[in-house]
């Protein structure tokens, strides 16, 4: 370049210190000026100026020599990423919470009542709605602060895109870096197994894919005879051809690992591996610093100046993989509603702390921080341009008010470009397209609606409690976890479970029948759980496996729960009816 053939290398360093004017430290983080033009600092970037001391790439992906990546391990484990069978109630996958077009998060955003159960309140959070509580045998049990609603995680779902590059994962870093084989007990993986880690800790969690008291034996026993991706549709040509001619998951297994045995640990190394190929490294940010002087526009490269100088967000947003991955308290809310990274340590000084997570691909969140409390880029900087939150105890004194007029403030229109840099200059497009890697199939529970698929009208009972039909669970062939459930009944109330050919509309001894009693039904007689005689403290579950007979898929079952209940007229309470679509 004609720049250094007249300048040595040393001059060089020191002409970039002078003409984009800002102060390096030995550590090599710079201080840039926020308000030069942006034609300047473009023209200073595609020189070199400041690529090396500002724009850094994505840092290579470090991957623990004990899983290596493999094309037949890459395919597994994005088959059991978007498997819901890998859940209890076949409606929750990995991809369920991580989703692509979220930046890697929830799509889903819904409030937990926090600590003291009640909403709206000061500790309400947003997070993913996950299972229906059942107890150890998966038969519905009401949960103390949800009932039998969905069970909702107390913090917003984090991005998985980038969770490779990250040496412990979750918000508060409980997924260590050692991964140890949760069967055997020993150390697989002494150093970088978090990702290994994190990919177990779902599948044991009882309000996110499991019920209580799950172990890795049923997770791995499903599997032994589940059909491949029988929930979903529209499967990527990648996955497709892996379970062609009716593959299995011991096959895939075999294929992966040489041998068919389904382990936790094999299960981890899958997930893990496939997480590792899901790298979102062609953001216009990183054309623009691989020398492409038009990928950023003039308002995104004085973003990105604002970014590295007056908003200091580079200090915890470390460019590259725009994060330090450090744990730090923004002052969002006391400690005392989550003490988030203390609960992992023990330390009183990591009390409300919470990993600093990347920025890359941000601009797709709907949900950002920990708690999920903001649902734009527009009110997280206004967050930071305060200072971070009131909470003062144990808060990151890196967080300063950033108001006021240049140089120490942030004026709109460079708030309005560090936006746009954030929303669209870290975007990976082929993550916001959908295109490969970044391709995913459609789940059932996109199709199925959240209760099922009902139909009619339930007549109520004690009172005016109408019976609630809970026909949540696929009926896919071959699922051992099939189960039908009734809440909102009077409790301790003996109940019968209708199943029939066809639906009905009809009135039956004053009460709405749903299903015909002309042809072929089957009664199912219980009694249901709950406190004698308390309206709609009544719940029950039939669990029956559904057979893998082929002849069946296509078939529609219907019914509907009657619960005798002597605190009405008619002597009788019924649900809705349910549709049972076999496939």
């Amino acid at each position: 370049m004609l720049a250094r053939r007249f300048l040595g290398v040393a001059v060089w360093r020191e002409a970039r210190v002078t003409l984009l004017g800002h102060t390096c430290h030995t550590a090599g983080a710079c201080d840039l000026n926020p308000y030069l033009p942006p034609t300047l600092m473009r023209t200073l970037a595609f020189l070199g100026f400041a690529t090396s001391l500002v724009a850094q790439a994505l840092p290579p992906q470090p991957v623990p020599p004990q899983n290596p990546i493999t094309p037949q391990k890459t395919i597994l484990g994005k088959l059991l990423f978007w498997e819901e069978q890998m859940s209890t109630n076949n409606r929750v996958a990995c991809g369920t919470c991580h989703t692509f077009g979220n930046g890697g998060g929830d799509l889903r955003r819904t409030v937990h009542p926090g600590n003291d159960g009640v909403t709206p309140s000061a500790d309400d959070s947003f997070g993913s709605p996950g299972l229906i509580r059942s107890d150890t045998g998966n038969l519905y049990l009401p949960d103390a602060r949800f009932g039998l609603a969905r069970q909702v995680t107390k913090r917003a779902s984090p991005s998985f895109l980038t969770a490779a590059w990250f040496p412990e994962l979750f918000w508060d870093g409980r997924a260590r870096g050692n991964f140890v084989d949760p069967v055997t007990n020993a150390t697989l993986i002494p150093v970088g197994g978090a990702l290994e880690n994190q990919a177990l800790a779902p599948l044991l969690a009882a309000d996110e894919m499991a019920h209580d008291a799950r172990t890795f034996a049923n997770v791995t026993q499903k599997l032994l005879s589940a059909k491949p991706m029988a929930l979903a549709t529209n499967l990527p040509v990648d996955m497709a051809a892996a379970i062609a001619g009716g593959v299995t998951y011991p096959q895939l297994f075999q294929a992966a690992f040489g041998s068919p045995e389904i382990t936790a640990t094999r299960i981890a190394y899958a997930l893990a591996t496939y997480q590792r190929t899901l790298v979102p490294n062609q953001t216009p940010y990183d054309l623009f610093i691989a020398g492409n002087n038009a990928a950023l526009t003039p308002q995104q490269v004085n973003g990105l100046n604002t970014f590295i100088g007056a908003a200091r967000c580079n200090l915890c947003h470390t460019p590259g993989l725009f994060s330090d991955r450090q744990f730090r308290n923004l002052g969002l809310q006391p400690i005392a509603f989550d003490n988030g990274r203390q609960s992992v340590t023990g330390l009183v000084q990591d009390g409300g702390k919470f990993k600093v997570p990347s920025l890359r691909n941000v601009g797709l969140r709907t949900s950002f921080m920990h708690n999920g409390q903001f649902t734009t880029l527009a009110q997280v900087f206004t967050f930071y341009l305060n200072g971070g939150g009131p909470n003062l105890q144990n808060k990151d004194p890196l967080l300063q008010p950033l108001g006021g007029p240049p140089p120490n403030g942030v004026p709109p229109q460079n708030a309005n470009d560090l936006i746009n840099f954030l929303q669209n200059g870290l975007t990976d497009p082929r993550l916001a397209a959908g295109v490969a890697p970044f391709t995913r199939p459609t789940l059932r529970s996109q199709l199925l609606p959240e209760g099922g698929a009902l139909y009619g009208a339930g007549s109520a009972g004690t009172g005016a409690r109408i019976p609630l039909m809970m026909a949540e669970v696929p009926a896919n062939l071959g699922n051992v976890d099939f189960k039908l459930g009734v809440s909102n009944a009077r409790g301790g109330a003996a109940a019968t479970f209708v199943l029939a050919l066809a639906p009905a509309a009809t009135m039956l001894g004053g009460v709405n029948v749903n299903v015909g009693f002309g042809g072929s039904h089957v009664l199912v007689p219980t009694v249901l759980s709950g406190n004698a005689g308390v309206a709609g403290a009544g719940y029950g579950t039939i669990k029956v496996p559904m057979p893998t007979e082929p002849g069946l898929a296509g078939l529609t079952l219907y019914g509907q729960w009657f619960v005798y209940d002597a605190g009405v007229p008619a002597g009788l309470a019924t649900s809705r009816g349910g549709e049972i679509r076999m496939f």
